[in-house]
């Protein structure tokens, strides 16, 4: 059996022959159920020590586990290393251990001073707000310059989307030319999972609350995908508190609001599958996401995110998120904005179509639109329109 070792200031787990990389939090869990010397903990004393008093939602430690298993090459049916003690919680039965050191490195910004492109090599640390509801929401800032709000989404998670194939891209340049804003949506990624109100209304409030958080004056708005719609509604609240919205991949109606029938059919049938088959081992139905969302990307970088998804959310709240979404119709709104838009759009999105993106073009009055050269839903940093991609959005703001 090989035996492991946890290296606390990088996260990293150590064979000697073999390396596997744990993000900040799974790497605190981890050393939870080591300090505990073989002796069962319970999920309660995980989320005492690792998160305190913030309230965060206890299927949490699941999924770091899920995480913890992976970089072990463990399996929860035949444990090696972690064994999960039915209703009582989790114990160490094989040999890992925590690397000494005389200096631990605490949690601190990213550094992006010299950011262009590249991953930084520290994570931002994540803060909790509480929504007008009492939902707690997990924040994050990087970088210096002007304030860029990055509209709330499915499938974020604000310490893993460092490390995505293609989200990741987008955080690291513009944190290296904005101050980036970023929260994961309720019931998703580090915001609370547990007895939320997945509705419209309810993700508006949650843009609300974080951008009152920072208290700018004014911030500019990143809506990416269906976060595009919350960015518009949230703009129509506050018109005084956003000086620019961008929405790159959005749309501002749900594929049953499209009139196409075809589209409202796959609608209902991929809600379904979601909601039946998201936490299985096979990951099928994950897979049909990341080849809509990145069909042009490597068997690395697909399976990177068939993986990620399952740190995002239950199986309940992703089927939620996307019937909301695909129930969505903002198109009444767009006429209403008077902030200055830039709309940017793959030309052959699987998500949303082009036509989606030049109908908010369109109706928002005085909108600019920039059509990208892409399959994919959001660029990869190796595509040739990612730079034309950064650098509307940067000349967009910053003038």
């Amino acid at each position: 059996m090989k035996q492991w070792v946890l290296n606390l200031e990088d996260g990293s787990l150590s064979s000697g022959r073999e390396t596997s990389t744990l993000t900040p939090k799974a790497a605190s869990v981890l050393k939870c159920i080591i300090n505990s010397e073989g002796v069962v903990i319970s999920r309660d004393q995980i989320l005492d020590e690792v998160w305190g008093d913030l309230n965060v939602s206890p299927d949490l430690v699941r999924e770091y586990i899920f995480e913890i298993r992976k970089a072990l090459k463990d399996s929860a049916r035949q444990p090696q290393y972690i064994e999960t003690v039915g209703r009582r919680g989790f114990r160490q039965i094989g040999p890992v251990s925590i690397q000494p050191t005389d200096t631990v490195q605490a949690p601190v910004n990213v550094d992006v001073a010299n950011v262009s492109g590249g991953r930084p090599k520290q994570m931002p640390t994540v803060r909790f707000c509480r929504s007008t509801d009492g939902t707690s929401i997990a924040h994050a800032v990087s970088g210096d310059g002007y304030p860029l709000l990055f509209s709330g989404s499915w499938m974020t998670h604000l310490e893993m989307d460092w490390e995505s194939p293609a989200y990741g891209d987008y955080i690291s340049y513009l944190s290296g030319r904005f101050q980036v804003i970023r929260y994961d949506q309720r019931g998703n990624g580090l915001s609370q999972w547990s007895n939320v109100n997945l509705t419209f209304d309810r993700m508006v409030d949650d843009m609300e609350v974080v951008a009152e958080t920072y208290g700018y004056e004014k911030v500019a708005i990143l809506g990416m995908s269906q976060g595009a719609s919350v960015a518009i509604a949230y703009a129509l609240r506050n018109p005084g508190r956003v000086s620019h919205l961008v929405l790159n991949g959005g749309y501002a109606r749900g594929r049953r609001h499209r009139g196409n029938e075809a589209e409202r059919e796959e609608s209902e049938a991929l809600v379904s599958l979601i909601r039946n088959s998201w936490g299985n081992e096979n990951p099928a139905i994950r897979q049909t996401l990341t080849t809509l969302f990145m069909p042009e990307a490597s068997h690395e970088q697909m399976q990177w995110f068939n993986d990620f998804q399952k740190l995002c959310g239950p199986g309940e709240n992703i089927a939620e998120f996307r019937n909301l979404f695909d129930n969505m119709d903002v198109s009444k709104l767009l006429p209403k904005i008077t902030i200055p838009t830039l709309v940017l759009h793959s030309d052959r999105d699987s998500v949303a179509p082009l036509s989606e993106g030049k109908f908010l073009a369109s109706e928002i009055p005085g909108a600019s639109f920039v059509q990208l050269n892409s399959p994919n839903h959001m660029l990869f940093a190796s595509e040739e329109h990612f730079t034309r991609l950064m650098d509307s959005i940067e000349t967009f703001i910053n003038g």
